[in-house]
């Protein structure tokens, strides 16, 4: 990292002499003495901010994406870890075995009360079917 670091200062140093001695033979000849006013360095500067702040700009873009899609990855593996363990643990515990049995119980008995009146449906007779409870072609008397 260290190298890094090193390798970033002598290319800053290199480019800036380069950039001065495109200056002195190409722009410097342009520049007379009292050519430059105040606002000529004021847009100069201000072109250099704006440049400076999209640069700002783009490294915290970028940043802001790595940074996503690590945190993005780290919850997930997290998540698996967390429910791994997890229903591990529930699926081993006493709580809910019995809560297996119970539901195990329930469907057993269910199971047997319809087969038991599935039987017995047949074998008696429904209650509509009962004398007092067929239509007759009588009056109604009071």
């Amino acid at each position: 990292m260290r190298w890094l670091k090193r390798a970033i200062l002598v290319g800053n140093i290199v480019m800036f002499a380069c950039f001065l001695l495109i200056l002195d033979a190409q722009g410097a000849a342009l520049i007379k003495p009292g050519a430059w006013e105040y606002k000529d360095l004021i847009a100069i500067l201000l072109s250099v901010v704006s440049l400076i702040v999209t640069f700002i700009g783009f490294i915290v873009a970028v940043a802001a994406i790595w940074g996503y899609q690590t945190l993005r990855s780290m919850a997930e593996k997290l998540a698996i870890e967390t429910s791994k363990t997890g229903s591990e643990v529930y699926l081993s515990s006493e709580s809910f075995k019995h809560q297996v049995d119970a539901a195990i119980t329930v469907a057993m008995e269910a199971r047997a009360r319809d087969a038991v009146q599935d039987v017995l449906g047949t074998s008696i007779l429904g209650a509509n079917a009962a004398p007092e409870h067929q239509a007759r072609d009588e009056e109604w008397r009071d």
